[in-house]
């Protein structure tokens, strides 16, 4: 018996027996689906959070905060650090290569009076690089500019909120603006920023650009925080290249504790928290791929219990095949045929089915649908494996059968 007349033998018995074949496709489809769905999900996530990434400045940002430590339990030389200072910035744009961006950022709470609203506001002095760094983008106007920090310009870079707030409709570049004893001139206006998780989702990730009071570090240090502080908030630095990462940041940590004897400082690298980010996607992968396998090896239970009733049925039917000269190898492939091929149709339905909800849920949570490849392949090969292990020992069952025996049965 040819292999194509087998492969007609088995279309011929799935079309006969409708209901068991539909029977035999649930399990199969619900698991297939269930495969596709997660792991399309768990990327569209992860491909959401990189776009957040990109928004806001790349994936090879590294930032240093101050940190408070007990000071009841350090040397005196520990003691004496200042924490984070516009020497360590220097430091580290001299000492330490694979950084291509070295900035600062300095904050204080001050009086801010508009022709609108008057009451106190953090305003951040800034370093012109930071703007880069952050990813802000200018509506109207000019950047803080090297020339600013130079002199010490009175001069401010509104967030599109700040300027609403402070102007309403008006156009805030070249007005006033008092910031504690000292009028700043407003010489630019952020664009107005906003990211969303998800559709349903009020709070806007990027809502902190738009609130945005920036002047340059140096009018903040002389003006407001007395001449000769250089005390900074924030270090922001930026990887000149992903490779750098290995090295850069081991000799940023070594550098800063050598210079300032005790870790008062935190560094934050968004490398590191992308890899644990894709450790945790892989950790929920492999949880859902196991749930959708557990459906999956269900609706293989379901294929081996019907296929063995299906044999029970046809006994007779395989007893003339074999008495009139078929060989066990052809009613043993004939059987598996069977099964893959309602196996596959399962799969293919529950691809279906997967792919659907996929996009339907990456609409609703206004996320991209990711569906790669492997992710498809993994789900059919799943289906028609469950189809061959499933159906391996009714097949064989039928394979061995006794013609004489399958001629008596009723």
């Amino acid at each position: 018996m040819r292999f194509l007349e087998i492969v007609a033998d088995a279309l011929a018995d799935v079309r006969a027996y409708g209901a068991r074949t539909a029977l035999q496709t649930v399990g199969v489809v619900l698991g297939v689906a269930s495969v596709v769905a997660t792991l399309g999900l768990s990327a569209g996530q992860r491909a959401k959070s990189m776009e957040f990434w990109q928004e806001t400045g790349g994936t090879l940002k590294v930032r240093v905060y101050a940190k408070p430590v007990d000071a009841t339990r350090l040397s005196a030389r520990q003691r004496a650090s200042k924490g984070l200072t516009l020497e360590d910035a220097q430091a580290i744009a001299a000492k330490v290569s694979g950084f291509d961006l070295v900035e600062t950022a300095v904050r204080q709470r001050l009086w801010v009076s508009s022709p609108l609203v008057q009451r106190r506001y953090t305003v951040t002095g800034i370093t012109p690089g930071w703007a880069e760094f952050n990813e802000l983008r200018l509506a109207r106007g000019r950047p803080i500019t090297a020339e600013d920090l130079l002199t010490g310009a009175p001069v401010c870079v509104l967030g599109a909120e700040r300027a609403r707030e402070f102007f309403g409709s008006g156009d805030p570049l070249g007005k006033t603006l008092r910031v504690g004893d000292h009028s700043l001139v407003v010489v630019g206006v952020l664009a107005f920023r906003e990211f969303y998780w998800n559709r349903a989702d009020s709070w806007n990730a990027l809502w902190w650009m738009n609130e945005l009071i920036l002047v340059p570090a140096t009018t903040l240090t002389r003006r407001y925080l007395g001449a000769g502080s250089s005390r900074v908030d924030e270090i922001a630095l930026r990887l000149a290249s992903p490779e750098a990462h290995k090295t850069a940041v081991p000799a940023l940590r070594n550098l800063l504790l050598a210079r300032h004897g005790v870790e008062d400082f935190q560094i934050f690298d968004r490398k590191d928290q992308i890899e644990q980010m894709e450790q945790q996607g892989r950790i929920y992968d492999i949880t859902f791929l196991v749930c959708g396998l557990i459906s999956l090896l269900v609706g293989g239970i379901v294929v081996a219990n019907i296929m063995l009733a299906s044999f029970t049925e046809r006994m007779r039917e395989v007893g003339i095949r074999k008495a009139i000269g078929a060989k066990g190898s052809h009613v043993l492939i004939q059987f598996l045929v069977e099964t893959i091929i309602v196996n596959g149709l399962g799969g293919f339905l529950g691809l279906v089915l997967g792919v659907a909800f996929v996009h339907g849920m990456a609409y609703l949570l206004d996320q991209v649908a990711v569906l790669t490849p492997t992710m498809i392949l993994a789900a059919v090969g799943c289906a028609v494996s469950v189809a061959v292990v499933f159906g391996l020992y009714p097949a064989w069952k039928a394979a061995r059968l006794d013609p004489v025996v399958a001629l008596r049965y009723e």
